[in-house]
C-alpha cells in the first residue's frame, strides 16, 4: 500500500461519518428531563454506556436495559453494534433523533458487585486502591502546579500600525512599569548558579491528591455474608457494612431492587428492612444515593473534593487515574509523603468484588480475547478506533496481570509445574499465561552463551512480536508477550498457543510434537506444512526474508524453501488458527561483531555468539537498497509511456535470516548479511554522530538508548563510538588549528595589502578628491555587497556535543555494567537480602571517597534464617567492584574505561541512571559522595536487635528487643532503599489510524487555503480520537500533546499551543517520569510558548523549572542550557529589561567558554549579542571591549572577508569613534562651562551641541560615507538597541547575513 492510499482512506472514511442526536430518557428517580447527547450513526451502544458512566447524573447507574422504540437491544445486540445496524435492524427511517430510554433492570449478584465497584469509584476509594496495589511508591507524581503561573490569556489587540513599524512592534512588547519590575526580580533567581543539587529539593511534589478525603469510614462485605439459602428466594444477594464519617454503623441489605438499611447489627442477624417508629426507612435503587441519605458528612465531602481538586490544579491529568497505561514510579521517593496507608477493610475484599462471582472473572484467556479483537472489521473509522482502544487496553490488561504473577513467582509465593528441576528452568501456567525465565531455552543455545543467549533471544523474539503487531499482519497470529525484570531477574510471560500445553492423543505417531513449520522442538528435522506458506510470506514481507532452502545434515534438511527462518516455528491451535512463534531470528547475524568479539575460549569475549542486527538497521538498509531500484523502474515506465504505478521491486532486496546457521549457505546469502553488518559501522554510527554534533545532544542514557534505537545502533557499540567520538573530536580540533593558522595568515596578508593601499591612496590624493562621488557610489555598492554575502558561521557546538555525549556514553556503559553486576550478585540471592547488597554495592561504587572497604549493617535475624553463603556479597571492596565495572565493559561494550573514570565520573547522575536501569526507588536526602560532606552531614539510623539478657532471680534468660541509634559509616543503607519497581517490556504498538489521520492533516494545512481549515479540523478531531484510544493519561497521549502544541504555535494559535504545552507537561511528568528528557523537552517548549503569547514572567518560570531539573539530570554545564539562555535574554530585551537580559547573556557566555571554549562562533555570538546589549544601556566602553574579542575570534574562525567579521569591525571603530568623539565634546563642554559660569541656570543645565568644526566637516567629506564621525545624541539612553547601532552606524545600520543573525 503506498503512502498516499491510507490518507485517501482516512479523507474518505471521515466524510462518511452521519451525525445523530440522542434523546435519553433517565429513571424517573434520576430526573424526569431529556438529555441530549451528540452521537453518529457509527458509534456503538458501549459508547453511549461510557457516556452514561462519565455524565455525573447518571455515572452511579450500573443495572440497566436501553430500549429503542419499545426494544430493549440490550436484549438483542452485543456492545459493539453501532446505531446505524440498530436503526437498520429495527426498520427506522433515515433519522437525525433518536429516543433513547434507559430502564433500570433488577439487581443480580455480579451487577451488585458492579454497583459497589462503582460506588468506589466515584467516592474516590479507587485513588487509595491504586497506593496499596501499586508496582512501586509515589506513582505519577508532579511539580507543574508547584509553579504559580498565571492563567493563559490571549494576547492584547494592538493598534493599527505602519509597514515599517510592524516589525519593531514584533520585537517589543510593552508591560506596566510594575509587572516589568516583578519579571526583573523573578530573572534573577533564574541562574543556574542558585541550583542546590539538592535530592529533597528534586521531591518536591506538587500536593494536589492530598486534598481528596474519603467520604465515609468505610464499606464492606459484612460478616453475615454469603446470604443464607433461606433468604435468598427472597431477593438478597450481598450484605454490607458502612460506617460513616459520624461513627455511625449500617447494616445494608443487597437487594434486586435495591439496597436498603436493615436490622442486622453485630451479634444479630435480622436482614429485614429497618423502620424507625415514625415509619421512616431508607431504600434506594443506587447505593451512593443511599449512603448520601445516612450520612449528611458524605455529599459534602464530596463536593468539598471537587472544589478542592478544581483550587488545586486546572489540570485534571493531574489527579487523572489511567485505564491502560503504567504511571512513571520515581527514582527519588519523598517518604515523608509518599509512604502513607489508609485503612479499608474492602480493599482486601476486592478481589471477591471484581473477579465474578465464583472468582472465573479472574482467569482469562488471554490469547482468545486479544486474537479475536485483532479480527474485528475495520472498514470505517469508528471501527478501527474501537479496534486498537480494545487491542491496548487488552495488552495492557496482560501486561498488568502478568506482572503482579512474575512478582510473586520471584518472590517464591508459587509452585512451579516442574518444582524437580533447577530454579531457573522452572516454568509456570497461572491465570491463563504461561511463565518461564530467560534461561529456559538455554539448552538450545549452549554453544553461544547459554543463559546470556537465552536472555537475549527472549527481548529479540518480543521486538519480532511488536514488529508484527505494528504492521497489524492478518492470517497469521503470534503469542502475546511481555517481559518483566524485578530484582535482577527476568520472566518472559506469553498467553500460550491454544492446545499447546495439553498432553498429545496416545494414538499420535510422534508425541509431543506440536511444529508443523520449521525446525522441530527435538531438533531432528524440518517441517513443512504447505497451508502455512502463504500466511508466512505475509510475515516474510514485513522483515524483508528470503525463500531459502536448509540443510542442517544430510538427514535433516527441507525439501523445499522456507519463507522464514528454520527457528521461527509454525503450530496450529485449537482454535483453529494459525501461529507463528520465535520470531527472534528475523533480522540477520550481526556477523562482523560476533567474528571480531565471540570467542568462547577468550576471558574478554563478548557474553554470547547471538548478536543480531536491529530491526530499525535493516528497515533502514532496505530503504536505501530498494530507491533506486524504485527509481530506475519509474524512468524506465516513464520512458515507455506506461502509466501505470510500478511495482515495488521487493523481492530483490531481502536476506537469508539462516545465513552463518550453517554451513551451506549460498555466497550471495551470505555477502548481504555481511552487508548489513557493516552497514552499521559504516553508515548508522557515522551518520548519527554528525547529526549528534550539530543537533541536539541526549540529556540522559534513557535518551540515547532510544536515540541509537532509532537510529538502528545497539548498545553493545557504544565502546565504538566513544572511540570515534574521540577520533571526531581530534579531527575537528586539527582541522580547526588549521583554519586559524590559515586565517591568521590571511589577517596578515590583508594587513599588508590595507597598508600598501593606504601609500598609493595618499599618492592619488587629489585624484580621489576629483572622483569623491564616483568613489561614493563605488563604496555603496561594495557595502552593499559586502551586507549581502551571509556568513559562512553555523553555530555548531561540535566539541562541546561531543564531549556531552562522551560523558553520557562513559556514564551509560559504568551503569549498564553495574546493572549486569547488580544481576549477578542477586542471583540466587533471597529476596529479603537483596536491599543489603544493592546498597553495599553502591557504596562500593559510589562511596570509595568515604570508605574503600565499607561494612554491611545486617540485622542477626536474617543470620538465623539464611545459609552464609548468601552473605558472600558483604566481602565485596571498592576496588573489586571497580574491577567488575572494568572488566565488564570491556566483554559487553567493548571499551576500556579511562584510568580516571571512577573519580571523574558524576556520582548524583550515575545513581539516577543504576536506579532506572534496576529498577531501584531510593529515599530522597542527600547522600554524601565526598569525605567532607559525608563528615558534614553525620547522619544516624535506627536499628532494631534482639539482645538475650540474664536475670539473677530467674533460670532462664529472656530476650528483649532493643533499639539502638547508629551513626552510618557508609553512604548508602539497606533502609535507603524504599522500593523495588519490575521493568516491563511489552509488544504494544504505535496506533496506526492517528499516524494516518495526522499525515493527512499536515498535508492539508501544507496545501494552504480551504486545505487548510480542513487540515485544523482534523487536527483537532485527532485530539479526542488520540484521547479515546490511549486515555487522557497516557504517555503517547503526552507525546501526541507536545506535537500538536507544535503545530499550534506554527499556526498562530498562541493561546491553544500554550494550554496543551502546559498539559503535555503534568502528562509527561505523570508517565514517563518527572525528570524525563520528554518532560524537560516538555517544559523547554512550554516555556517558548509563554514567551510567544507574550507572557514572559510565566516562561521564566518555566525555563527556570526545566533548567533545574536539566541540571540534576545531567550537570549544570549542558551545552543546550546556551541556548535556553539566549532566548530568555531575548525576551528580556523584547520587554526592554536590559540588565536581566544581560545577565542571561553574561551567564551563557560564561558557559559557552566553559564547553565551547574561548574561541568558537557561538562564543563569539555571544559575546557580539553582549556588545550590542552593553551599547543600549550605555555601557560603550564595555561594549567596545567586547566588539574586540568578538573580532578577534571571528577573525580566526571565519577570516577577515566573512561578513561578520566586516561587521564586528565595523561596530568596533563606530564605538571607538564615539568613545572619543565623546570624550573630546566632554574635554570641550568643561572648558566652555568654565567661560561661561555667569550664565542663566537655564543654559548651565543643557550644554548645547556645537557645530562642526570646518576642518571636522574635511575630515569628513575625505573619509566618505564609512567614515563619518557619528553625532552624539542627548537622548541616547532612551533609544531602543538597532537606533543606537544605526546612529553609531552614522545611520545606516548595516543588515546582518541570514547565517550572522541565527538565533543560538
Amino acid at each position: 500500500m503506498s503512502s498516499g492510499e491510507p490518507q485517501a482512506e482516512v479523507e474518505e472514511q471521515q466524510v462518511a461519518v452521519k451525525e445523530l442526536a440522542l434523546k435519553v430518557q433517565l429513571p424517573h428517580f434520576l430526573t424526569t428531563e431529556t438529555l441530549t447527547l451528540p452521537s453518529a450513526y457509527e458509534e456503538s451502544l458501549a459508547d453511549l454506556k461510557q457516556s452514561l458512566s462519565i455524565i455525573p447524573l447518571s455515572r452511579n447507574l450500573t443495572s440497566y436495559t436501553i430500549v429503542i422504540n419499545g426494544v430493549d437491544v440490550t436484549a438483542h445486540f452485543d456492545d459493539l453494534s453501532t446505531f446505524a445496524q440498530i436503526i437498520e435492524e429495527l426498520g427506522l427511517a433515515d433519522v437525525e433523533e433518536l429516543n433513547v430510554e434507559i430502564k433500570e433492570k433488577a439487581y443480580n449478584l455480579a451487577a451488585v458487585y458492579d454497583q459497589i465497584s462503582r460506588f468506589r469509584e466515584v467516592i474516590g476509594l479507587h485513588y487509595i486502591d491504586r497506593i496499596s496495589h501499586d508496582f512501586g511508591v509515589a506513582a505519577g507524581v508532579s511539580k507543574f502546579n508547584n509553579i504559580e503561573l498565571d492563567d493563559v490569556k490571549p494576547k492584547e489587540d494592538k493598534a493599527e500600525q505602519k509597514p515599517e513599524q510592524e516589525e519593531e512592534a514584533a520585537n517589543e512588547v510593552q508591560l506596566p512599569a510594575e509587572e516589568l519590575t516583578k519579571i526583573a526580580e523573578f530573572a534573577e533567581t533564574v541562574s543556574m548558579k542558585s541550583f542546590s543539587g539538592k535530592f529533597v529539593d528534586a521531591t518536591d511534589f506538587d500536593k494536589v491528591n492530598d486534598a481528596l478525603k474519603v467520604p465515609i469510614k468505610s464499606l464492606s462485605v459484612s460478616q453475615w455474608s454469603p446470604v443464607p439459602p433461606f433468604q435468598k428466594n427472597k431477593g438478597d444477594l450481598l450484605y454490607l457494612s458502612l460506617q460513616t464519617l459520624e461513627h455511625e454503623t449500617f447494616n445494608i441489605t443487597c437487594h434486586f431492587s435495591g439496597f436498603f438499611v436493615n436490622k442486622s447489627s453485630t451479634v444479630n442477624f435480622n436482614p429485614e428492612i429497618k423502620v424507625n417508629e415514625k415509619g421512616k426507612f431508607f431504600k434506594s435503587f443506587l447505593l451512593y444515593d443511599l449512603v448520601s441519605s445516612l450520612s449528611p458528612s458524605f455529599a459534602k465531602t464530596i463536593e468539598e473534593n471537587e472544589i478542592n481538586l478544581s483550587s488545586a490544579t486546572q489540570h485534571p491529568e493531574t489527579y487523572l487515574l489511567p485505564n491502560n497505561s503504567y504511571l512513571a514510579y520515581p527514582w527519588l521517593v519523598n517518604t515523608t509523603t509518599a509512604n502513607k496507608n489508609f485503612p479499608d477493610v474492602s480493599r482486601s475484599q476486592l478481589p471477591l468484588i471484581s473477579n465474578g462471582v465464583d472468582g472465573s472473572d479472574y482467569v482469562k484467556d488471554w490469547n482468545s480475547d486479544i486474537q479475536a479483537i485483532k479480527e474485528l472489521p475495520t472498514t470505517s473509522i469508528q471501527e478501527r478506533i474501537l479496534r486498537e482502544k480494545l487491542i491496548h487496553k487488552s495488552i495492557f490488561d496482560f501486561n498488568k496481570t502478568a506482572t503482579e504473577t512474575a512478582i510473586n513467582i520471584i518472590k517464591g509465593n508459587l509452585t512451579p509445574m516442574n518444582p524437580t528441576e533447577e530454579e531457573d528452568k522452572h516454568i509456570y501456567l497461572k491465570n491463563g499465561i504461561f511463565y518461564s525465565t530467560g534461561a529456559t531455552t538455554v539448552d538450545t543455545f549452549q554453544a553461544t552463551g547459554g543463559e546470556e543467549a537465552s536472555r537475549y533471544i527472549a527481548a529479540k523474539d518480543l521486538a519480532g512480536v511488536k514488529v508484527m503487531n505494528s504492521r497489524d499482519v492478518r492470517g497469521i497470529y503470534n503469542l502475546v508477550t511481555c517481559i518483566v525484570d524485578y530484582m535482577g531477574k527476568r520472566i518472559v510471560c506469553q498467553a500460550p498457543v491454544p492446545g499447546v500445553l495439553d498432553p498429545a492423543p496416545e494414538d499420535e505417531e510422534e508425541s509431543g510434537e506440536k511444529v508443523v513449520y520449521g525446525l522441530s522442538t527435538d531438533a531432528n528435522k524440518i517441517l513443512e506444512d504447505a497451508s502455512f506458506t502463504e500466511p508466512l510470506k505475509q510475515v516474510a514481507d514485513v522483515f524483508h526474508l528470503k525463500p531459502h532452502t536448509v540443510e542442517l545434515s544430510p538427514e535433516v534438511k527441507s525439501k523445499g524453501e522456507l519463507v522464514v527462518s528454520k527457528d521461527s516455528k509454525g503450530l496450529k491451535g485449537t482454535d483453529g488458527r494459525k501461529y507463528v512463534i520465535d520470531l527472534y531470528r528475523t533480522t540477520p547475524r550481526d556477523i562482523e561483531f560476533t567474528e571480531q568479539h565471540f570467542d568462547p575460549s577468550s576471558p574478554q569475549s563478548y557474553p554470547h555468539g547471538e548478536a543480531l542486527v536491529r530491526h530499525e538497521a535493516v528497515t533502514e538498509w532496505w530503504k536505501r537498497k530498494i530507491a533506486p531500484l524504485i527509481k530506475a523502474a519509474a524512468e524506465k515506465a516513464e520512458a515507455e509511456g506506461d502509466k501505470t504505478e510500478p511495482v515495488l521491486p521487493t523481492e530483490q532486496v531481502v536476506f537469508n535470516p539462516d545465513a552463518f546457521s550453517t554451513d551451506t549457505e549460498s555466497d550471495e546469502d551470505r555477502a548481504t548479511v555481511r552487508e548489513i553488518s557493516k552497514f552499521i559501522k559504516e553508515h548508522l554510527v557515522e551518520e548519527f554522530l554528525n547529526d549528534v554534533s550539530s543537533q541536539l545532544v541526549p540529556f540522559d542514557g534513557k535518551q540515547l538508548t532510544e536515540m541509537l534505537h532509532r537510529a538502528g545502533i545497539s548498545m553493545r557499540y557504544l565502546g565504538f563510538i566513544a572511540e570515534r567520538i574521540i577520533a571526531k573530536k581530534e579531527e575537528f580540533v586539527a582541522k580547526e588549528a588549521e583554519t586559524i593558522k590559515a586565517n591568521e595568515e590571511a589577517v596578515k596578508a590583508k594587513k599588508e595589502e590595507e597598508a600598501k593601499k593606504k601609500e598609493e591612496e595618499a599618492k592619488k590624493a587629489e585624484e580621489e578628491a576629483k572622483e569623491e562621488a564616483k568613489e561614493e557610489k563605488k563604496e555603496a555598492e561594495e557595502e552593499k555587497e559586502d551586507e549581502e554575502e551571509p556568513s559562512k558561521a553555523t553555530y555548531e557546538p561540535i566539541v562541546a556535543n561531543l564531549n556531552v555525549l562522551y560523558t553520557i556514553i562513559v556514564r551509560e556503559i559504568v551503569a549498564r555494567s553495574s546493572k549486569h553486576i547488580l544481576r549477578q550478585l542477586t542471583t540466587g540471592l533471597p529476596t529479603y537480602l537483596v536491599p543489603f547488597a544493592v546498597a553495599h554495592f553502591h557504596n562500593c561504587l559510589l562511596g570509595s571517597a568515604i570508605t574503600s572497604t565499607p561494612s554491611v549493617e545486617i540485622d542477626p535475624v536474617y543470620r538465623d534464617f539464611y545459609p552464609e553463603s548468601a552473605f558472600e556479597f558483604t566481602k565485596l571492596t571498592t576496588d573489586a567492584v571497580l574491577q567488575l565495572i572494568q572488566t565488564e565493559a570491556l566483554v559487553r561494550f567493548r571499551y576500556t574505561l579511562p584510568s580516571d573514570w571512577n573519580s571523574t565520573i558524576r556520582a548524583p547522575q550515575l545513581l539516577r541512571e543504576i536506579a532506572h536501569k534496576f529498577g531501584i526507588q531510593w529515599k530522597s536526602q542527600q547522600y554524601a559522595f565526598t569525605k567532607e560532606d559525608f563528615d558534614a552531614q553525620a547522619q544516624d539510623f535506627k536499628v532494631s536487635t534482639i539482645e538475650t539478657k540474664s536475670k539473677k532471680k530467674a533460670k532462664k534468660s529472656s530476650p528483649t528487643i532493643v533499639e539502638k541509634t547508629v551513626a552510618r559509616s557508609s553512604t548508602f543503607i539497606a533502609d535507603d532503599i524504599v522500593n523495588f519497581v519490575p521493568l516491563v517490556k511489552d509488544s504494544s504498538s504505535k496506533s496506526s489510524l492517528i499516524e494516518e489521520i495526522f499525515l493527512s492533516a499536515r498535508a492539508h494545512i501544507a496545501a494552504g487555503g480551504k486545505d487548510r481549515e480542513t487540515g485544523i479540523a482534523l487536527i483537532n478531531e485527532l485530539v479526542g480520537i488520540q484521547e479515546n484510544i490511549y486515555g487522557k493519561v497516557n504517555a503517547e497521549t503526552a507525546r501526541f500533546y507536545t506535537l500538536v502544541a507544535q503545530m499550534y504555535q506554527q499556526l498562530g494559535y498562541e493561546v491553544e499551543a500554550a494550554i496543551l504545552g502546559r498539559k503535555a507537561i503534568v502528562l509527561c511528568e505523570r508517565t514517563t517520569g518527572f525528570d524525563s528528557a520528554d518532560t524537560i523537552t516538555a517544559y523547554m517548549n512550554a516555556a517558548y510558548y509563554e514567551a510567544g503569547n507574550d507572557q514572559t514572567l510565566n516562561s521564566l518560570k518555566i525555563y527556570k523549572h526545566a533548567m533545574q531539573t536539566w541540571a540534576s539530570v545531567y550537570g549544570k554545564d549542558h551545552p543546550t542550557l546556551i541556548n535556553t539562555l539566549t532566548n530568555s535574554s531575548e525576551a528580556m530585551m523584547r520587554i526592554k529589561a536590559y540588565p536581566a537580559a544581560t545577565q542571561f547573556l553574561e551567564e551563557a557566555l560564561e558557559l559557552s567558554v566553559a564547553v565551547n571554549g574561548n574561541v568558537s562562533e557561538i562564543t563569539g555570538i555571544i559575546y557580539f549579542r553582549l556588545a550590542n546589549l552593553l551599547v543600549s544601556i550605555n555601557k560603550f566602553k564595555e561594549s567596545r571591549d567586547l566588539y574586540v574579542i568578538a573580532h578577534d575570534i571571528f577573525q580566526k574562525l571565519l577570516g577577515p572577508d566573512d561578513s561578520l567579521t566586516k561587521q564586528a569591525s565595523r561596530y568596533t571603530g563606530s564605538v571607538n569613534m564615539y568613545i572619543e568623539y565623546m570624550n573630546a565634546k566632554s574635554q570641550e563642554a568643561k572648558k566652555q562651562a568654565a567661560a561661561v559660569a555667569a550664565a542663566t541656570a537655564k543654559s548651565a543645565s543643557k550644554v548645547k551641541v556645537p557645530g562642526v568644526s570646518a576642518t571636522t566637516a574635511a575630515s569628513k567629506k575625505k573619509a566618505g560615507k564609512k567614515h563619518q564621525v557619528p553625532q552624539p545624541d542627548p537622548e541616547i539612553a532612551s533609544k531602543s538597541i538597532d537606533d543606537i547601532l544605526k546612529f553609531i552606524e552614522g545611520g545606516n545600520q548595516p543588515k546582518k547575513g541570514k547565517k550572522g543573525s541565527k538565533k543560538k
